[in-house]
């Protein structure tokens, strides 16, 4: 129907005047149902309920709005021969029900089936390969996954390298090229696809920010140089050795990433160098006494007098423990 508008507009050379009937014609049908639902409704009250944003509120109290609202139209509403107040001013009260319809869905549906018997199968194939990637493409972009920006660049991407690659197509009869451009575009929507996978994995398990941005951000530079125009499909399958420091505040994150040992497993408790993981031993660990002297006259204790009452004595001992044996490294006596 827009269609035919447009090109009646053209023949006609009215093309402002006949293009916007059918939104003239909707919004006609509103007012009318709006009026004959409220009899005493004004203008403004039409624009407070269908276009709030043309409505300027100047009512200040709070959380007991006064009657009739306190306001002024905007200037766009509130222009000399505003079509709205015109079309509002013609417009009858009318309920829904007994309005003409804008619209003879018998001859749509005809015009509908005509049309679809005539389509040339190059313009079915172009229109159903166009909506297939649109619609994946909106169905990627809705994911969840954190704001990552090197994601949101790469869907950005993906949206401008889909309209090129379609653009093509479009009123294209030769096709002999067009396999390998639909072959390049879905191996992008592979490469696209993985990346998001592992984003919104990280965003979704992980819930500490700056560690899941640091991952993905490793995991992104890794695979970046390997999404090329090869259609060759790329192994994601890679164990990544990278240490990031866990701050105080991530490490219950962290912790909730292990799953608690079994009843056969409780063992391991016993025998492990402290429980910080649900019972898994952590690749390495550090672990410091701090003896303040003034408050200990124990066994630790240095025999040497402090300076101030501030200073610490600490001994730090870096050791390698297994279940069966332990093996220091080094050890370390400082004052702090």
């Amino acid at each position: 129907m827009h269609e035919e508008r447009l090109h009646a507009a053209e023949a006609f050379g009215n093309a402002v005047g006949l293009s916007g009937q059918l939104e003239r014609d909707i919004l006609s049908s509103d007012m009318s149902a709006f009026k004959a639902a409220n009899p005493d409704a004004a203008f403004e009250d039409f624009i407070r309920w269908h276009s709030p944003g043309d409505w300027v509120s100047e009512d200040k109290s709070d959380g007991n709005p006064t009657w009739p609202p306190k306001g002024r139209l905007s200037q766009r509403m509130s222009e000399h021969g505003n079509m709205w107040r015109k079309i509002w001013n013609d417009a009858p009260a009318l309920p829904v029900s007994e309005q003409k319809s804008l619209l003879d869905s018998v001859r749509e549906g005809e015009k509908v089936v005509h049309y679809l018997e005539t389509l040339r199968p190059q313009q079915l194939l172009e229109q159903m390969v166009c909506t297939a990637f649109k619609s994946s493409a909106d169905i990627l972009n809705k994911t969840t996954y954190g704001g990552f920006k090197l994601m949101k660049t790469k869907m950005d991407q993906l949206y401008a390298t889909m309209v090129s690659t379609l653009r093509s197509l479009q009123g294209k009869s030769d096709t002999s090229d067009l396999a390998g451009d639909l072959k390049r575009l879905c191996q992008v929507f592979e490469h696209i696809e993985k990346l998001l996978i592992f984003a919104a994995s990280v965003h979704r398990k992980l819930d500490a920010p700056r560690l899941a941005q640091s991952i993905f951000t490793d995991y992104f530079n890794y695979y970046l140089p390997k999404m090329g125009t090869s259609l060759e499909s790329i192994c994601y399958e890679k164990e990544f050795t990278t240490k990031e420091k866990v701050g105080t505040l991530e490490r219950e994150a962290v912790s909730s990433l292990f799953r608690p040992p079994t009843a056969n497993q409780s063992w391991r408790k016993v025998l492990s160098m402290g429980n910080l993981l649900n019972g898994h031993e952590p690749i390495q660990r550090e672990i410091v006494f701090s003896v303040l002297e003034k408050l200990s006259n124990g066994h630790y204790s240095s025999p040497t007098p402090l300076c101030t009452d501030e200073q610490i004595e600490t001994h730090r001992m870096y050791i390698c423990g297994t279940s069966n044996d332990l093996w220091i490294a080094l050890s370390v006596t400082s004052w702090d």
